[in-house]
């Protein structure tokens, strides 16, 4: 049985019909063939029906639905020829071309032309009589054509509501959030969670990896989907990904060089979700790789796997089996999706039991059965039940065919074709939303009517498969609107089961006759098998991560949608134009830098995506696209608008328009798109003339434009200087001018009140329009940013707004001062209090506040009587170097970062808004604060963060009492005036992080002892303190989780506590050591630390050897040497059997390696990195003294450059 054919027959059927009753110039002569062809094609639809029921048990049905979807297909490409050709003639009528030269541009005459469709449909006709005929001896009922089934009511979908129901799983999740967030004393924990697909391990991981507990407890929480194909680098990069990291280069020694920068000090938790690999040398290559990256105590690996034996190579002594729920749970989970927490009928409950002892106790079955019974009515029930599994056993496939009544109960055909063709995605894969929208669009899933255009139906598509649990995992935007989701492995299976004649994806080792005769087809990146000329010719799909060869291009000659993204394409061939029916295309992250005149041929196009190549600029006739709805390019400002795009008259997304001065390509092209949605940022405003032609956008009648960023090009600064004046009277006049341009055009571009973001970039005038002073009727506004307006004299009334939740003002240097009408406290919105009384909100949604380089900004104003910032998290003051007073309307801020401004306005703020909230605190850059505020630490006592950098003159830092069970990282840097550390350093028993650097003149780390001690401390830095003498004992004896110790350059250091005995010892994994002063002795060190595999050295210009003493660090891996005046390392270096790198940093004397045999015993070294050793870089050179010692190294490096 193929469970789709039916569907795709139906939708196409339904698409012929529509196509055969439009009125084309071009059908005169053959009229009457289109009349058969409908018949023909109602007396099909008649009898699809029962077809499709009969197909279950008879073959020859099977092969009779098979040749009619064939020639269905048919049908539609000789339909598409007839439409593509009138689209060609209506362009180039447009283009004012004569009727005569028309022809000579034309594949046919017009007689010509006509004489082959006729005798195309004719065929047709032939094929689907015999069909008809064929119907008639199968003796199928006939049906009146039915109207199609109304679309359930959907939701407006979130990530709360679209969530599966979390029940019967909380005992599991207390349990592991517990065993996790407990003493781990391994450096990577694993622990396996195992169940057969379906049962909720993925649920179960992401609620873990969502507690609280686990967010405080970790510094890092890294999700990783590895699936099916496991390789170690690609995980590595997939980690550097969720960390929002990039590597320096693709090789794994960069990628962990990147990863260990990030992670060197860090507690983490890695979710390797969905694990097959049942490889135990590959396996340990990866947990290798992460112990070289993070070699600290506490990390966790979470691992999901479908199999014991997966489990047992990750942990063979102990894994967690994620038992069935029971069928009460699974009738909870029906339940609440059925009836959404109402009250359950009482002649629901048996029928629904009995559904639920079907699920098998999978919670994904129960999830998208729930979502199926909705509304239904109880004969639908007892129908569904009784054609549900019978044999009561748990295993996967029971729970596919429940999965599988979910499909057969989905209200369209067009909706069961858009779900199978989600299989077209790899496993794992994170499908965005508007993209899988625009693939459904592109094979004809989706249809304009009723007023509703293509993508709102595939939106309603969308929602209805992420209710019903088809897909999974939502993912929002700021707005609130999912971006993105996934598909369950299973749902995934069940997609590709229905889907299994048509869509088929190439493996490694395929060959051409491995290849089926398909309609989708994807090649992965490591396959290029050759396709036939006659397979190439029935796909309608195909995505590739390897190249087409430029001749093979028009083999393709019925694709709907091809994608090559990243497949190294140069220049574009110029036979793309020859592939007709083509909707989608995207060809982004290629090396072209034009694109062939021919593209513009491809009419019936749809969406088109070129981002991140190396293009100068789009062809002239782009114009020409009619059917175009969605252009994706990411251009710079000085990227040329191609002329006339007024003329796309179907463009929906447009994310960069750059005006330009010439004809066509002014602002006014905008205001002729009428269907624009979603963003757009436009550029070089200084070429639109005045208000009257930025009104020519007509951007306050795009009602579904959200996100609108508007930029002029960037000028000098406006003059900051209070005093100064202009050169010329030249000068001032041209900034006038500007002045009032500016102000003018701004104010003919008033958006839409639907509008969700704002940002207004390098505007030059003093004031904003009254559209933006006041902004009464942008009620709906999310974000704003105000950015580099830079002559701008007063900011905006913002604080009425009820949705703003963001808000960034920056470099609005001719700001002196935020005063009241900031709060637009007229228009502010009342609330009800306890007390019964009503009260003024001002930023009543606000979450975010960022004010950063108003350099001239003296004043922030509070305002009385009112409620200002309910909500504000976060506030960044950065670079505002006059500000001297600010509001206290801060009672839930939990991150204040504080940077280059007055020395007072910290102390205000703090004590002012009498801050209890505060989670993290950074102040940086005030050179003239002496102290913070007394009652710092006892009012904020969930304060976990404290950064103070480069604050010259602070002296003085309160006692640490009341934040000891909070403050897990203290960084104080470059605090000339600071002679001791605060007290109460004793006290911190959850401080993770210490770091003390460049305090010149520190002399004193009072450390009194019975002190409860640093007993979590995982890293200890002290660095750069001239004038510290001593460190004390008793502090380096509580450090007992200590992995990273770091004390160097402190010159004045005349002694070192004795180690011997101190817990840490063993557990410590990295030391960075020496600049002291010569009666420092560190011989009793090295004895103590045989655990240690980073290590740092710090020497001084007059120290001329190494201590030998390191010849029995044989777990070291990485070693730095810095600053010694050494001329040849020792040839003991070869015993160092676990040393994978060797880095020799300002050894100015530096000349010679160890010899060629103590380097060739370092076995495992993969990497030399030299900086700033000028004597040895030119030694290390191809062809020079050194080059044959490390010839054999994997990588090496000097000064960055690599060359080898």
């Amino acid at each position: 049985m193929d469970p789709v054919i039916s569907a795709t027959i139906e939708v196409t059927l339904e698409k012929l019909l529509a196509i055969t009753t439009e009125e084309f110039n071009l059908v005169w002569g053959f009229k009457q063939d289109l009349a058969n062809l409908t018949d023909s094609l109602l007396s099909i639809k008649a009898v699809l029906k029962d077809a499709d029921r009969r197909q279950v048990n008879d073959d020859a049905v099977k092969l009779w639905l098979k040749k009619l979807e064939d020639v269905a297909y048919d049908a539609e490409y000789v339909l598409d020829e007839i439409k593509y050709e009138n689209l060609r003639r209506t362009v180039q009528i447009r283009n004012q071309m004569k009727p005569k030269v028309c022809l000579y541009f034309s594949f046919y005459s017009p007689m010509a032309f006509r004489w082959n469709m006729a005798h195309k449909i004719n065929i047709i006709n032939v094929n689907l009589k015999r069909i008809n005929d064929e119907a008639d001896r199968h003796g199928f009922l006939r049906r009146v054509a039915e109207f199609a089934p109304a679309l359930p009511q959907v939701k407006e979908t979130d990530a709360i509501t679209a969530d599966p129901v979390f029940v019967g799983r909380q005992n599991d999740e207390s349990k592991f959030v517990e065993q996790i967030t407990g003493e781990i004393d391994d450096v990577f924990s694993v622990l396996p969670i195992v169940g057969m697909g379906g049962i909720g391990k993925t649920t179960l991981a992401r609620r873990i990896f969502n507690h609280p507990h686990t967010e405080t407890h970790f510094d890092e929480r890294i999700w990783v989907c590895v699936s099916e194909n496991f390789d170690v680098l690609t995980i590595l990069k997939s980690i550097l990904v969720s960390l929002k990291e990039t590597s320096h280069g693709d090789s794994r020694q960069a990628v962990m060089d990147t990863l260990r920068e990030k992670l060197k000090y860090k507690r983490c938790l890695l979710v390797l979700d969905d694990l097959w690999n049942e490889k135990r040398g590959e396996w340990d290559d990866l947990k290798n790789a992460l112990m070289g990256v993070n070699p600290n105590k506490g990390n966790v690996i979470i691992v999901t796997t479908r199999n014991e034996s997966v489990a047992s190579i990750v942990n063979p002594l102990n894994w967690y089996n994620l038992e069935k729920l029971s069928e009460d749970d699974c009738w909870s989970i029906i339940k609440a999706k059925a009836f959404e927490g109402g009250d359950v009928p009482e002649h629901f409950q048996t029928i629904g039991k009995a559904i639920a002892q079907q699920c098998r106790g999978s919670p994904l079955a129960s999830n998208m059965m729930g979502a199926v019974l909705r509304g239904k009515k109880i004969e639908e029930w007892i129908s569904i039940q009784e054609i549900g599994p019978s044999n009561i056993e748990g295993d996967q496939n029971s729970v596919i065919q429940v999965l599988k009544i979910s499909f057969d109960r989905l209200p369209s055909s067009s909706l069961k074709e858009c779900f199978a063709y989600c299989s077209i995605f790899p496993k794992d894969e994170v499908i965005r939303r508007e993209w899988l929208i625009q693939l459904w669009m592109a094979q004809g899933f989706l249809t304009d009517n009723q007023g509703s255009d293509m993508e709102t139906e595939g939106n309603k598509f969308f929602s209805i498969l992420l209710q019903s649990s088809f897909l999974q995992e939502p993912e929002e935007d700021k707005y609130g609107n999912i971006k993105c989701c996934k598909m369950h492995d299973l749902v995934h299976d069940l997609s590709s089961s229905v889907s299994k004649s048509k869509i088929f994806t190439i493996e490694k080792d395929h060959t051409r006759d491995d290849i089926p005769q398909v309609r989708h087809l994807t090649v992965p990146e490591e396959s290029t098998p050759e396709i036939t000329k006659e397979k190439a010719s029935y796909l309608r799909t195909l995505v590739s991560k390897s190249n087409v060869p430029c001749k093979n291009l028009p083999d393709f000659k019925h694709l709907h949608t091809l994608v090559l993204r990243n497949v190294g394409i140069e220049d574009f061939p110029t036979s793309i134009g020859k592939l007709t029916h083509l909707r989608c295309l995207d060809v982004s992250f290629n090396r072209m830098r034009s694109l062939p005149g021919s593209v513009c041929k491809l009419y019936n196009l749809q969406t088109f995506a070129i981002i991140g190549s190396f293009l100068k600029q789009l062809p002239e006739k782009i114009h020409d696209l009619t059917s175009l709805r969605h252009l994706y390019i990411c251009p710079d400002q000085d990227f040329p608008m191609p002329p006339h795009i007024r003329r796309l008259s179907c463009l929906q997304t447009l994310q960069f328009f750059n005006v330009g001065d010439k004809e066509g390509c002014r602002i006014e092209e905008l205001g002729h798109l009428k269907n624009l949605k979603g963003k757009i940022e436009i550029r070089n405003l200084e070429l639109v003339k005045n208000e009257a032609e930025a009104k020519k956008a007509n951007l306050d009648e795009k009602t579904n434009i959200i996100e609108l960023k508007f930029c002029w090009r960037k000028t000098n600064e406006g003059n900051t200087n209070d005093e100064s004046v202009s050169e010329s009277d030249t000068s001032n006049k041209n900034v006038f001018e500007s002045n009032i341009h500016d102000e003018s055009v701004l104010k003919g571009l008033q958006p839409h009140p639907n509008l969700r973001s704002i940002v207004i970039d390098g505007f030059r005038g003093k004031n904003f329009p009254l559209w933006t002073m006041k902004m009464l009727k942008l009620d709906k506004l999310i974000e704003i940013k105000l950015k580099n307006c830079y002559n701008c004299e007063k900011i905006p009334m913002l604080g009425h707004l009820p949705l703003l939740k963001y808000l960034k003002l920056e470099g609005l240097t001719n700001i002196r001062s935020i005063g009241l009408s900031f709060y637009g406290v007229s228009d502010c919105s009342s609330t009800s209090r306890n007390d019964g009384q009503d009260t003024r909100v001002s930023f009543p949604s606000l979450k975010s506040l960022q004010i950063v380089r108003m350099t001239n900004l003296t004043e922030w104003a509070e305002v009385q009587g009112v409620q200002v910032f309910p909500c504000l998290k976060f506030l960044r003051i950065d670079n505002c170097c006059k500000l001297t007073t600010a509001p206290n309307h801060f009672l839930c801020l939990k991150e204040l970062f504080i940077t280059g401004v007055d020395s007072d306005l910290p102390s205000n703020i703090i004590s002012r808004s009498n801050l209890t909230s505060l989670v993290k605190l950074s102040i940086e850059r005030i050179s003239e604060l002496t102290c913070l505020v007394d009652d710092l630490f006892y009012k904020n006592q969930n304060l976990a963060y404290l950064y103070l950098y480069s604050c010259k003159k602070l002296a003085y830092i309160p006692h640490l009492l009341g934040c000891g069970a909070s403050l897990k990282m203290l960084r104080i840097t470059n605090s000339d005036e600071l002679t001791e550390l605060p007290d109460g350093l004793g006290s911190l028993e959850s401080l993770e992080e210490l770091e003390i650097d460049g305090c010149k003149n520190l002399q004193l780390i009072p450390y009194p002892s019975g002190q409860k001690g640093l007993s979590s401390l995982r890293r200890l830095q002290i660095s750069n303190c001239k004038r510290l003498s001593n460190l004390p004992s008793e502090m380096l004896e509580s450090c007992t989780s200590l992995q990273r110790l770091e004390v160097f350059d402190c010159e004045n250091l005349t002694s070192f506590p004795e180690l011997s005995g101190m817990v840490w010892l063993n557990s410590l994994r990295e030391l960075s050591i020496g600049g002291f002063s010569n009666s420092v002795t560190l011989e009793g060190i090295w004895r103590h630390i045989k655990s240690v595999q980073g290590l740092t050295l710090y020497g001084r210009a007059d120290w001329v050897s190494l201590p030998y003493q390191l010849e029995n660090l044989t777990s070291l891996k990485e070693l730095w040497i810095s600053n010694f005046g050494i001329e040849e390392l020792p040839d003991w270096l070869g015993n160092l059997s676990s040393l994978e790198e060797l880095i020799p940093w300002r050894c100015e004397k530096l000349r010679h390696l160890p010899s060629k045999e103590a380097m060739q015993r370092l076995t495992k070294l993969t990497s030399l990195r030299i900086w700033h050793c000028p004597l040895l870089e030119e030694q290390c050179r191809r062809d020079n003294s050194e080059w044959p010692k490390i010839s054999h190294i994997p990588q090496v490096q000097i000064n960055g450059e690599t060359i080898r």
